[in-house]
């Protein structure tokens, strides 16, 4: 599949003009546009760029820590955290965090359970001190 990094560009330039007032907390999954990967980061396969991603942490009134999620569970594969959000499993990929501001957020989806979130949060721990 041959990545369209130009499309994503114009719409990244959209976002950036835009002025977003959606409200966010942890524990809220959302569309968030993410855009093209490069290399092995994790890729929208959406028109939009998007894909559901966990807000982790807010870090100020517009960035947060977030997580994309996949519903391609794979057990072998590492950072990879296994919760069910509206009777779906879902991975959480805890080895793609990274900051968004709140200019990407489309949609919210749902929000983790709190069990699921501090499982997800002691995996996240775990992976940073190795």
């Amino acid at each position: 599949m041959e990545k369209n990094f130009d499309a994503w560009n114009e719409d990244k330039k959209k976002l950036d003009r835009m002025r977003s007032d959606f409200d966010f907390h942890e524990r809220e999954i959302w569309w968030c546009a993410i855009g093209i990967n490069v290399g092995s980061e994790q890729l929208s396969f959406s028109a939009d760029f998007s894909r559901p991603i966990l807000v982790v942490r807010r870090l100020s009134p517009n960035v947060f820590l977030g997580i994309p999620f996949t519903t391609k569970t794979d057990d072998k594969l590492p950072f990879r955290v296994r919760v069910v959000v509206e009777g779906v499993s879902n991975d959480v990929l805890i080895g793609q965090i990274r900051a968004f501001d709140r200019k990407r957020l489309y949609r919210k989806i749902a929000v983790l359970a709190e069990a699921d979130f501090d499982i997800m949060k002691n995996h996240l721990v775990e992976m940073i001190e190795g």
